[in-house]
C-alpha cells in the first residue's frame, strides 16, 4: 500500500533570493540547451545548475557535471542560499492556467512516497531507456537528494484529498506564489498533523499511476538497491526507500495532456507519391491547403484514429513551396479498419493497440512504410510549428502530428501492466523543480 509521508523541505532561503522565479526550472528532460543558458543566466542559484549542470570539454571522473552540481548543492546549503524548512510537511501546490478560453486551477501535493520495489502498487505507463536511468543515477548517487517530484496520479472519485488540500490552503497565505510562462504557480506548507493523518488514510488504499517522470522513478530503484547491497548506513538506506512525488487526482478536467508529433529524419527514400500510396491502402488520404487546415482538420477527428502528415514539396532554383501551385504537402490520414490494423501489431491488449502512438509507430511506421522508429531515426517535438520547420529545413522527412492521448487510456494500459512508446503522453503544466527539494540523507552533510 503506498505510504505517504511529510518531511521537512530543502527551500530557497526568501531573505537571500528575493525572486523565486529566478530559481526554479522546468523538469531536466524537456530543458533544451537555449533554455539551459537561459536559466544559468537568470541567477546564480538557478536549480538548473544541479538539475541539469553543463557539461564540460575537460571534464573528468573527479570534476564533471555531477560533482559540480553536488558542489553546488553543499555550498548554497553552508551559505544559506537553500535552508531546511522548520516543520515536516505535505506541501499543497497548485497550478492555475488558461486553456482553450477556460480557466483551470489544478491542485495537488508533494509529499514523500514509500518506494514500490516489487512494482505492485505504482504503476508505470512508458518504456523507460538505459542512458537516461544511468545520467539521473549518476546525479543521485553525487547530490544524495531528490530534486524534483516525480507526477503521480490517484483516483479519488469522491475527492477527499482534494477537499482537504482546498481547504486547508484557505486558511493561510503561500510561501510561494509565483508566474512563469502564463501559470501561476503557489505553494502551501500543510503541518497540520489531523489532516496529514487524513491524507495518509485515504491514499494508502490507492493504486498509484506515474504520469511523468518514469526514469527518475526507475532510478530511485535502483539507487535503494545499490545502497542495501553496498552496506551503507541504515539511515541512508531507510532514508532512500522513500521519493519525493507530486500527487494530482487522475480526472480529466484538471489533467491535460499534450501531443508530442514526430519528425522522421530517413524515409528510405520513398517519394511523396509512394508515401501516399502506401497510406491510401489502410487510410482514407485527405489533402489539405495549410497547416492551419492541418491541424484544425486532425483535431475534428479525435474521437478517431487519425493522423496529420506533412513532406517535403521539391522546388527548384528560387521557387518557394507556398508559390507552387497545388503543392502543399499536407495530409490527413483517417484509419479505414481498425481490426485489420490490429493483425499487424503484435501481442498486446485492445486498449494498448488502439493508441494513436501505438498505431503510429507499430503499424504506419514499421509495418506499412517499413521505417525505423528507433530514437536515431525519430525527433519528438512538442509545438508543431517546430514539425513544419523540421520539414521545411530538409532536416527531416516526413512530419506526424497526433491528438493527445486521453487519461482513461493512460489508466487502462497501466493497468493491464503495458507500457506505451516513448512520448505518448506530455502533462501540462510540469511541476516546477526548485519550489521543494529533499534531501536523502542529513548526515552526509
Amino acid at each position: 500500500m503506498p505510504s505517504i509521508r511529510p518531511f521537512k523541505a530543502i527551500i530557497y532561503n526568501r531573505k537571500k533570493v528575493k525572486n523565486i522565479s529566478k530559481v526554479v526550472a522546468p523538469p531536466y528532460d524537456i530543458i533544451p540547451p537555449d533554455m539551459q543558458d537561459k536559466l544559468y543566466r537568470a541567477h546564480d542559484n538557478n536549480v538548473v545548475r544541479l538539475i541539469l549542470a553543463k557539461i564540460k570539454d575537460n571534464d573528468t571522473e573527479t570534476d564533471n557535471r555531477y560533482t559540480r552540481a553536488a558542489a553546488d548543492f553543499r555550498s548554497w546549503l553552508k551559505e544559506g542560499i537553500l535552508i531546511e524548512d522548520g516543520n515536516p510537511a505535505i506541501y499543497i501546490y497548485t497550478q492555475t492556467y488558461t486553456y482553450g478560453g477556460k480557466k483551470i486551477d489544478r491542485i495537488g501535493f508533494i509529499s514523500l512516497m514509500e518506494l514500490d520495489i516489487e512494482d505492485k502498487k505504482v504503476l508505470p505507463h512508458e518504456k523507460t531507456l538505459k542512458a537516461p536511468k544511468e545520467d539521473r543515477l549518476h546525479l543521485m548517487r553525487a547530490v544524495k537528494a531528490n530534486l524534483s517530484p516525480i507526477f503521480m496520479l490517484y483516483e479519488d472519485t469522491k475527492h477527499k484529498v482534494i477537499n482537504i488540500l482546498k481547504s486547508c490552503s484557505k486558511k493561510t497565505k503561500p510561501f510561494i506564489d509565483v508566474n512563469i510562462d502564463s501559470v501561476r504557480h503557489r505553494v502551501w506548507a500543510l503541518t497540520d498533523k489531523n489532516a496529514i493523518e487524513k491524507i495518509e488514510s485515504v491514499m494508502g488504499k490507492k493504486d498509484i499511476f506515474i504520469a511523468d517522470g518514469h526514469h527518475r522513478y526507475e532510478t530511485s530503484k535502483n539507487y535503494a538497491r545499490e545502497l542495501i547491497a553496498s552496506g551503507a548506513s541504515q539511515r541512508e538506506i531507510d532514508d532512500s526507500k522513500f521519493f519525493m512525488a507530486y500527487f494530482v487526482e487522475l480526472e480529466e478536467k484538471s489533467l491535460l495532456i499534450m501531443p508530442t508529433h514526430r519528425l522522421v529524419k530517413d524515409a528510405r527514400g520513398l517519394s511523396e507519391e509512394e508515401i501516399i500510396e502506401k497510406l491510401g491502402k489502410y487510410f482514407t488520404v485527405e489533402k489539405l491547403s495549410t497547416a492551419k487546415k492541418l491541424l484544425a482538420r486532425l483535431s475534428e477527428l479525435s474521437s478517431s484514429h487519425a493522423f496529420g502528415m506533412y513532406l517535403p514539396v521539391p522546388c527548384t532554383g528560387a521557387a518557394k513551396r507556398r508559390l507552387v501551385q497545388g503543392a502543399t504537402g499536407f495530409y490527413v490520414l483517417k484509419l479505414k479498419d481498425f481490426k485489420k490494423a490490429k493483425t499487424f501489431m503484435g501481442e498486446g491488449s485492445a486498449d494498448w493497440k488502439s493508441l494513436d502512438v501505438s498505431i503510429l509507430h507499430l503499424f504506419v511506421l514499421k509495418h506499412i512504410l517499413e521505417i525505423s522508429d528507433e530514437d536515431d531515426n525519430i525527433e519528438f517535438v512538442k509545438d508543431p510549428g517546430e514539425a513544419f520547420k523540421g520539414i521545411d529545413s530538409g532536416g527531416a522527412r516526413i512530419a506526424f502530428f497526433l491528438n493527445p492521448t486521453k487519461v482513461t487510456q493512460v489508466k487502462k494500459v497501466a493497468e493491464h501492466g503495458e507500457k506505451m512508446p516513448r512520448k505518448a503522453t506530455y502533462f501540462y503544466p510540469k511541476p516546477l523543480s526548485g519550489l521543494v527539494i529533499r534531501r536523502i540523507c542529513k548526515t552526509i552533510f
